[in-house]
């Protein structure tokens, strides 16, 4: 038994190689912002208050979620209230949101009642490539920055299929990516609906669950709300200046808007357009390895706040060639969610629903490799928990996302995109 225990822990990595920062008493706070001066405020106290944005405000009239440390929490409000912002308190201790994460016992084998570690979503991975040989092919776009590989999967059930490309945990901090898409694999391997069934038999499946696996890795052993890559661009700076926001590093109108050149900031995107190994090797996978015209619908899944978005994200004033048929997927992909499980899911460009940004995976996918169909898909929840979802929602966001998935196919087929 001591054996078996042994393996298992040296299986899944579950020994800590760093000391984990807690978040005691971290707070969260929506502020609405009512106008230009507000905005600039809030960016201007970024360093000094330690702020963190976990969800930027959209336009002005709109909120965004912030944390703060306990040590900058009184003079944050003091700066609200003399400003007259109009703000309320979303997560009291945000620590105890991350102690619900934690499995009091972690399982050696893989199943959707808690997150996985990076370890045990290959091991798993492994299983899957032995066990369904046949419609599983294995393939690695490279190794991280740290050495890691990065390790995905094509699910095909038959030649001639048109494709889906999903990319998921970009960012290190969205555990309910990898843990749906990990889901949405099985569903596609032992399919028991008629749709899920349609979906896996007749589209070929790319999919790499975790993308940005240093940060991942980052995340469970050091600092559960890390966001970028761990690729130090200037040797001499350490902490929160280590790393890239992988969804700014594409090359597609690379640090046009909504993207920084600090690499301090949480948004920084990198010293140069691919700077970072786990996206130039990603597009040099795409570019290489799968014939152009194959990939008919690209998804980057992050959470969190419910939308599904297309380009543009660098301009609101204009509109991509193919936006009615990509509107058209989004519905049928929003429709199937609230449809089935009620959830409503927002759906539009990203520069007019969310916010601009530029540098993104969709934004490469449509403008660089001619992919009709690219989103980027926030799943749940709106804001009330944030990336911090319990494990008891990981089934229920899954399972909707799956229905999604189908009602996304269906709308693509009706209009022709999966020819």
């Amino acid at each position: 038994m001591q054996l078996k225990l042994v393996l298992l822990l040296a299986i899944f990595g579950l020994a800590k190689i760093r000391s984990e920062m807690r978040y005691d008493n971290y707070k969260v706070y929506k502020v609405n912002i009512e106008n230009m001066q507000q905005f600039e405020l809030i960016n201007a106290k970024e360093k000094a208050l330690q702020l963190s944005s976990w969800r930027e405000a959209r336009h002005l009239g709109d909120s965004s979620d912030i944390m703060l440390p306990p040590q900058t929490q009184q003079a944050f409000e003091q700066l609200l209230n003399s400003q007259n912002f109009n703000y309320s308190l979303k997560i009291d201790n945000v620590q105890t949101l991350i102690d619900a994460q934690r499995p009091k016992q972690r399982t050696g084998y893989m199943e959707w009642t808690q997150y996985h570690t990076l370890d045990e979503i290959y091991a798993w991975l492994d299983v899957l490539e032995e066990r369904y040989s046949d419609i599983v092919t294995p393939f690695t776009i490279g190794n991280s920055y740290e050495g890691r590989p990065i390790r995905g999967i094509k699910i095909s059930y038959k030649e001639g299929n048109p494709a889906v490309f999903i990319e998921s945990n970009i960012h290190a901090r969205e555990w309910i990516t990898s843990a749906t898409i990990t889901y949405f694999i099985d569903e596609l391997l032992v399919p028991g609906k008629p749709g899920t069934k349609d979906i896996a038999k007749n589209v070929d499946w790319y999919i790499i669950p975790v993308l940005n696996v240093d940060g991942f890795v980052y995340s469970h052993e050091a600092v559960r709300l890390w966001r970028k890559s761990r690729f130090p661009s200037d040797p001499s700076l350490t902490g929160d200046c280590i790393g890239t926001d992988l969804n700014r590093n594409f090359d597609y109108r690379w640090m046009l808007i909504g993207a920084s050149d600090d690499p301090c900031s949480e948004f920084y995107a990198g010293p140069s357009a691919e700077s970072d190994l786990e996206i130039s090797q990603l597009t040099s996978y795409i570019d290489n390895h799968i014939p152009d015209g194959t990939i008919k619908i690209y998804i980057s899944l992050h959470s969190y706040g419910q939308y599904v978005l297309s380009p543009w994200g660098h301009t609101a004033e204009e509109v991509p060639e193919h936006y009615p048929q990509m509107m058209a997927v989004a519905k049928g992909f929003a429709d199937a969610l609230v449809r089935r499980y009620g959830t409503v899911f927002t759906y539009g460009s990203s520069a007019t629903t969310l916010y601009e940004v530029s540098g993104s995976g969709k934004e490469w996918a449509y403008g660089v490799k001619n992919i009709t169909i690219p989103y980027t898909i926030e799943l749940r929840d709106k804001g009330d928990l944030g990336f911090l979802l319990p494990p008891t929602d990981i089934i229920p966001v899954a399972r909707e996302v799956t229905e999604g998935f189908v009602g996304m196919i269906a709308a693509a087929r009706e209009i022709g995109v999966l020819q």
